[in-house]
């Protein structure tokens, strides 16, 4: 992502959420360096719900040890972060996904698709079908 293309509307997977928010090293400077950026700057972090719904699971699970609630509140309180929903609109661009066989990553990518946000994530996979604009 480049500076001024669409850069302060981001949308954000799973793994970039836990990690930026529990600080683990796993989260490229990069990475963790636009997020910065984007909330300092007065931008939007779009979260699809089924990001929230993963990130609770992982909780649960345990497999990484972080607290969803204070997470969840995070993302409700600061006005940079935004939740949006999987609606009709979001699912109707899940059906021209291809090549994910992840139901959530279709998803994640058709959510990036339709805010024309930029995605911010780990997955090669989802990085190589998702928007240019993908990190």
């Amino acid at each position: 992502m480049s500076e001024g293309e669409g850069s302060l509307l981001c949308v954000l997977d799973t793994h970039v959420l836990i990690w930026y928010f529990t600080g683990n090293k796993r989260l490229s400077d990069e990475l963790r360096d636009i997020v910065d950026r984007v909330r300092r700057e007065g931008g939007r972090l779009l979260i699809p719900t089924i990001v929230l719904a993963e990130a609770l699971n992982v909780a649960t699970k345990g497999r990484v040890e972080f607290d969803f609630r204070q997470l969840y509140q995070l993302v409700r309180d600061e006005p940079e972060f935004e939740i949006v929903e999987f609606g009709a609109a979001v699912f109707d661009e899940t059906l021209r996904v291809e090549g994910i066989s992840e139901i959530h990553d279709r998803i994640i990518v058709a959510t990036a698709r339709f805010y024309a946000a930029s995605l911010l994530t780990l997955d090669g996979v989802i990085r190589a079908l998702g928007d240019d604009d993908s990190q």
